[in-house]
């Protein structure tokens, strides 16, 4: 086995060095390019014109696709009312991109689960962050082949990652996602297990189909009002979810563009005795039927327009502000932690070990051109909010994360 990876890797090599040297030699000169706190020359994400939306809410269940492949419907649903035919769409299957995420956070601990497909690989990821002392207790991502995993069309049905004997599940029962998995650390010692139950406190959730042209897509069902109960075990440490612990699901299905940026964020906690929850976000695609943005308050949507996000690249830690065109919401959220990921080219080489053993030189050679740029800020939001009837609800020390990501795929 040694003796046939030798070559493998001696012609990787001189792939890497080339490809270094070529993207080291690209055009950085635009003047809508910026270097950030990390050194990274990043594209400014455009604000948000302060031009009112349309937007067109679906009441009822709709195909998405047309017979033609083109798009049937741009807007958004309290419901995940929008159905997919897969045998419809007609991009390249690279093109289509599959993911079912929940990030989860307390005041003390963040963590993440996803399971994806982007076409051209899938994982299964988990993640624990400790907000106190500023480090990743684990991080931890399993790559298979595309295609190893099914994703069902819907929201409602189970998904699960599997790899040997590792292991990442999500069942569904009525007002309940459960998640277990039991993943492998750093060295075959290390065992991480998880036992997650997401409790949905809102019967009304954020559907959004965002157009990037007649029949490229995104539809995103994003429920930010999940009570996360549960523990994670690490070896013999146990870390435990519980009083204030809060999630969201970011269900993803689309045809997306090789290159793309977004911000997205999202929070929850106690108002009133009720539970409030917000999702935020904007950085992609036509977004003239639907904006992401909306508050659930007592189980019910409360529909935003555009929100204006003010933040430093020059240090993601410096306080963040959102405000909205219609004024019916203004927040000022203060990070208390930073996730920080840049997968690149380099980056791509921590995964050179699942990469040979999954795909052939040439797969290889097309994933190292994939990126992954985060920043990820977890904290509290304080402020206030509108809701649709006209009342003001202030929101002091909502717990939640705001993101900044470009990403190439």
């Amino acid at each position: 086995m040694i003796h046939k990876q030798f070559p493998n890797f001696i012609t990787l090599g001189i792939f890497i060095l080339g490809f270094s040297i070529f993207n080291c030699s690209k055009n950085t000169s635009s003047p809508d390019l910026i270097t950030d706190q990390h050194g990274k020359t990043i594209q400014i994400i455009p604000e948000p014109d302060s031009s009112k939306t349309i937007q067109k809410e679906y009441t009822s269940q709709i195909p998405l696709l047309k017979e033609d492949g083109t798009l049937n419907v741009a807007g958004w649903s309290r419901f995940p009312n929008f159905q997919i035919d897969e045998s419809r769409i007609k991009a390249e299957p690279k093109r289509y991109k599959r993911w079912e995420h929940y990030t989860f956070y307390n005041q003390d601990f963040g963590g993440a689960v996803t399971i994806t497909d982007i076409g051209n690989l899938a994982m299964g990821s988990i993640e624990l962050l400790e907000f106190k002392t500023g480090k990743t207790i684990f991080s931890k991502t399993e790559l298979v082949r595309p295609g190893s995993i099914f994703f069902p069309t819907n929201t409602t049905d189970p998904i699960e990652f599997t790899k040997g004997n590792q292991f990442i599940r999500i069942q569904k029962i009525k007002g309940k996602r459960i998640i277990t998995y039991s993943i492998e650390g750093d060295s075959e010692n290390d065992l991480i297990i998880g036992n997650f139950e997401f409790i949905e406190k809102a019967n009304e959730a954020l559907a959004i189909i965002t157009p990037f042209s007649e029949s490229d897509f995104f539809y995103e069902y994003k429920m930010p009002s999940l009570i996360c109960v549960g523990t994670i075990q690490i070896n013999k440490v146990i870390y435990e979810f519980k009083d204030n612990s809060y999630g969201v699901l970011d269900w993803g299905r689309g045809t997306w563009p090789e290159k793309n940026k977004w911000l997205w964020g999202a929070g929850a906690g106690m108002v009133d005795g009720e539970l409030l929850s917000l999702n935020l976000g904007y950085g992609f695609g036509d977004q003239k039927h639907a904006t992401e943005n909306g508050i659930v308050y007592k189980g019910k949507v409360h529909k935003l327009d555009k929100v204006v996000w003010k933040y430093d690249t020059k240090d993601y830690k410096k306080p963040w502000k959102f405000v909205s065109n219609d004024g019916r919401l203004e927040l000022d959220f203060t990070p208390v932690y930073l996730l920080h990921s840049d997968i690149d080219l380099m980056g791509m080489i921590g995964f050179l070990k699942q990469l040979i053993q999954n795909f052939s030189m040439s797969e290889i050679f097309e994933l190292l051109k994939t990126e992954a740029y985060l920043n990820k800020a977890f904290g509290v939001y304080n402020g206030y909010v509108v809701l649709d009837n006209g009342t003001k609800v202030e929101v002091k020390n909502l717990l939640g994360f705001a993101e900044q990501m470009y990403q190439q795929w």
